[in-house]
């Protein structure tokens, strides 16, 4: 015996039919919403037109894409392409052991005298 889909599940596949480009009305029937859910439906074809990508133009595009590919990579990266890897390792340890120091202050002062002092 298999149990009927949840709400959640049914908005997830009228979603999913919204993307496919059906129109709301059939993506909310497919997926079997009652009239009350509809509204949620609504509010994600909304959501969806005022999410929509802005226009970018053509020569931006093919210079992000020459940037990406590497074509007009900087001369120093390409010389030395070891040291990129170890910056953003150090990089990263740096906060990764910031943080943890946060964390270390944080507990040490919590558990100083006065903390003890309120839970009398």
């Amino acid at each position: 015996m298999t149990t009927p889909p949840t709400l959640a599940e049914r908005l997830d596949r009228a979603v999913d039919e919204l993307l496919g480009g059906a129109a709301p009305g059939v993506a909310a029937a497919t997926a079997g919403l009652a009239q009350a859910d509809r509204s949620l439906i609504d509010a994600a074809v909304s959501v969806r037109a005022s999410l929509a990508s802005s226009p970018v133009a053509p020569r931006f595009e093919a210079r992000l894409g020459s940037r990406l590919s590497g074509m007009r990579a900087s001369p120093w990266i390409l010389r030395h392409p070891g040291r990129l890897i170890v910056t953003g390792a150090v990089g990263s340890a740096v906060g990764v052991g910031v943080t943890a120091y946060a964390v270390w202050r944080s507990a040490r002062r919590s558990s100083g005298p006065a903390h003890r002092l309120l839970h009398r």
